[in-house]
C-alpha cells in the first residue's frame, strides 16, 4: 500500500473532541494577554541576492567580544553580526562527494563543534563550519514493527552534549499506525566517541491516541531537552500535560491552555492503490516545544483554532510558558499571520520572525523579553 499526505483540507472531519482545561483557571498566571505586549525591538538581518527567504531559527554564538547569529538555508550557512544584522559570511555546502551532506536534509543543528545534518534518511553527518565533513554515523536499522523510520528535526530540534559528544535525535511517525502504539524507542542518542546509536528515552503514546491513528497532525509527538536539568520533555498534540523523563523516571506535568480546545479527527480516503491521509487543518493541537536557557523558560506552541473567514485565513495561537522547574507561568496569545511559531534564544531575548516582511533586502525578527 502506498501513502500520500493531503494537507490543508479545511473541512470538519470525523468526530470532535473537546478539551476545556479548567485546571488553568485555578492557577495564578504570571503571563496572560497578547504576546506582542512583550516585544522590545526589532532585529533586521540583510539578505543577499541569492537568498529568497531567511530561516526562522538561528543559533547564537560568541567569539571573544564578537557576537554572531548562524543559520542554515538551502545548502548555505549564513553568519551574521548580531549587533548590526550585517551578513559577514556565507558558506555553500556540497551535496555530493567526500564533503557532501546529501540531497534531502531532514534537519540540522549548528553548534560550536560544527553542524549536524540528518542526511537522506541514511546517516548523521557532522561537518565543520566551512563545510568539511568530520564524521558520519549511520542511522540504526530499526525492527520491522517500527514500520518506517522518520528521523527528523523539522518540529523537534536536535540537541548536542558537548562534554560527552552525544547528539539527541527524534524518530517521529509519519502517521500513527496501530502497531506503533506498543513501540517505545522514539528518542535516540548518537555517540560520536563510540560511533554508535541507542534509544535514550522510551515511551508509549497515551491510550487516547488509539482515536488518532492515520492522522499526521494528531498522531505525532514533540520533544525537547533541557540540558540544565538533564530532563526530556515530550508533548502530544491532544494532551494537556507534558511527559517528563529524567534519570530513568517518568512523570506528567500540566502545560495546558485556558482556552476551550476542539480536537477534530482526520480521516483516510482510498484512491486506487493510494491511501490519502486527510487531517483536519482546523483542529486545535499542541505543537513544538522550545527552551530558552537565557530567560529560563519553556515555551509550548498551541494552535487554538484555524478557519477561513471571508477568504482570510485566521489562525489563533498561543505560547504556554513554564519555568525550568516546570512550574506553570501562563499563556500568551498571537496569530501566525503576525509571527512565525518557532524562534531562537539569545542573551538579550527570544526572537520570532515576522511573517510580513516590508523589504526584499532584509528580514525582521522581533525581540521579546519575559
Amino acid at each position: 500500500m502506498k501513502y500520500s499526505l493531503l494537507s490543508f483540507r479545511l473541512v470538519l472531519i470525523g468526530a470532535v473532541a473537546f478539551s476545556c482545561t479548567q485546571k488553568s483557571t485555578d492557577m495564578t498566571m504570571s503571563y496572560q494577554g497578547e504576546l506582542k505586549a512583550y516585544i522590545q525591538d526589532t532585529l533586521y538581518l540583510e539578505k543577499d541576492l541569492e537568498t529568497k527567504s531567511l530561516p526562522q531559527l538561528f543559533t547564537y554564538q560568541k567569539s571573544g567580544a564578537a557576537e554572531f547569529l548562524l543559520g542554515f538555508v538551502g545548502s548555505s550557512l549564513l553568519k551574521y553580526d548580531y549587533s548590526s544584522g550585517a551578513l559577514v559570511e556565507k558558506v555553500t555546502f556540497e551535496k555530493e562527494g567526500p564533503d557532501g551532506i546529501g540531497r534531502f536534509i531532514a534537519g540540522n543543528l549548528i553548534t560550536k563543534d560544527g553542524i549536524f545534518f540528518i542526511s537522506d534518511q541514511k546517516q548523521i553527518i557532522q561537518t565543520d563550519l566551512s563545510g568539511k565533513v568530520i564524521q558520519k554515523i549511520p542511522l540504526p536499522d530499526l525492527p520491522s514493527d517500527r514500520m518506517a523510520a522518520n528521523f527528523n528535526a523539522f518540529s523537534s530540534l536536535m540537541h548536542w552534549n558537548e562534554a560527552n559528544k552525544r547528539l539527541i535525535v527524534t524518530d517521529v511517525p509519519f502517521v500513527l499506525k496501530e502497531p506503533l502504539l506498543a513501540y517505545k524507542d522514539w528518542v535516540w542518542t548518537f555517540d560520536f566517541k563510540e560511533n554508535s546509536a541507542e534509544p535514550i528515552v522510551k515511551f508509549n503514546f497515551p491510550k487516547t491516541y488509539q482515536d488518532h491513528l492515520d492522522d499526521p497532525e494528531l498522531g505525532v509527538y514533540y520533544h525537547t531537552y533541557d540540558s540544565s536539568s538533564d530532563q526530556h520533555l515530550i508533548g502530544f498534540p491532544v494532551t494537556d500535560s507534558l511527559l517528563i523523563s529524567k534519570n530513568g523516571k517518568q512523570s506528567w506535568v500540566y502545560a495546558g491552555s485556558r482556552h476551550p480546545l476542539i480536537f477534530q479527527k482526520g480521516k483516510t480516503e482510498s484512491r486506487g492503490e493510494y491511501t490519502v491521509f486527510q487531517p483536519s487543518n482546523e483542529t486545535s493541537r499542541y505543537k513544538s516545544l522550545m527552551v530558552d536557557n537565557y530567560q529560563k523558560l519553556i515555551l509550548r506552541h498551541l494552535i487554538i483554532s484555524q478557519e477561513v473567514v471571508e477568504k482570510q485565513f485566521n489562525s489563533k495561537n498561543s505560547f504556554i510558558l513554564l519555568n525550568l522547574d516546570l512550574e506553570y507561568l501562563g499563556e500568551l496569545d498571537f496569530s501566525t499571520a503576525d509571527f512565525a511559531p518557532r524562534g531562537f534564544a539569545s542573551p538579550s531575548g527570544f526572537y520570532l520572525k515576522l511573517q510580513n516582511q516590508a523589504s526584499d533586502d532584509r528580514e525582521a525578527y522581533v525581540r521579546l523579553t519575559f
